[in-house]
């Protein structure tokens, strides 16, 4: 029961690291470190499950 419970809450973890305000958090600081688009979208599609083109990825970080 109890590693039932940890893996709980390590859910609710990747819930709350999913969530759009995350992605637009990672995608700034990002921006501000100079990466590529490609290199945004790659970890986009890795972290949050999205595909995002490079017109998407401009408009989300503006």
């Amino acid at each position: 029961m109890a590693r039932t419970l940890g893996r709980g809450s390590e859910h609710e973890k990747d819930i709350e690291d999913r969530s759009l305000a995350k992605a637009l958090h990672v995608l700034k600081e990002m921006k501000a470190a100079g990466k590529t688009w490609q290199e945004m979208g790659a970890r986009m599609e890795r972290e949050f499950g999205a595909s995002l083109e490079k017109d998407q990825l401009k408009a989300l970080v503006r």
